[in-house]
């Protein structure tokens, strides 16, 4: 049983190591786009408009993400930008577990659709071809295009709707402390966009 629950500082130790496996992971396989840094930092630094979140299998963090309101990347148009939308941000999975990036689509997919006003679209940018690639085929995102930000890395925009899942909750729970929508509202998304090194 997988469960979905709010990332706090006391969570930097099994954080850390889920970042430092994923690095070491990426770079036998590729050259890695990020090194997880700026989850690190945010984690360190919580933002009121950002939730990080974990996802947990028994007492092993194996998954994480942040999450913040707004397509916040460089490349999507004004129109895009004004539509309500979820921005998912620095994900990483653990590589010994397959196919978390499919559960954790389903899961923010079925969780955003719960809302009682859900986003239009839920989106994310990502600077690495192969996991774009992966997203599309095996995760079901659909790319919008590609754009380069403003220091001139050429990130994948992708976007997928929200789609609610009956029963999801039999293979994943959410923490009732989870809030998203309560801690996307309390501010307006202003721009903590990361260095695309990290």
């Amino acid at each position: 049983m997988y469960s979905m629950l709010p990332l706090t500082t006391s969570d930097w130790d099994p954080l850390a190591d889920l970042v430092h496996r994923r690095n070491d992971h990426e770079k036998r396989i590729r050259t890695a786009t990020t090194d997880g840094s700026s989850l690190l930092r945010l984690a360190a630094d919580p933002q009121p408009d950002i939730q990080l979140i974990g996802m947990w299998e028994d007492a092993q963090l194996v998954g994480a993400f942040a999450l913040a309101e707004g397509a916040d990347a460089a490349g999507w148009t004004e129109d895009e930008r004004a539509e309500q939308s979820w921005m998912v941000r620095l994900a990483f999975t653990d590589p010994d577990h397959n196919r978390l990036g499919r559960l954790a689509t389903l899961w923010i997919g079925d969780y955003a659709a719960r809302q009682n006003t859900p986003p239009l679209w839920i989106r994310c940018a990502v600077p690495d071809q192969e996991v774009a690639w992966y997203l599309e085929r095996q995760c079901g995102w659909a790319l919008v295009r590609t754009a380069r930000d403003k220091a001139g890395y050429r990130n994948f925009l992708l976007q997928r709707a929200p789609e609610r899942i009956e029963h999801f909750d039999l293979l994943v729970t959410t923490g009732a402390e989870l809030a998203i929508a309560s801690v996307l509202s309390r501010a307006p998304l202003t721009s903590t966009h990361a260095d695309p090194k990290d």
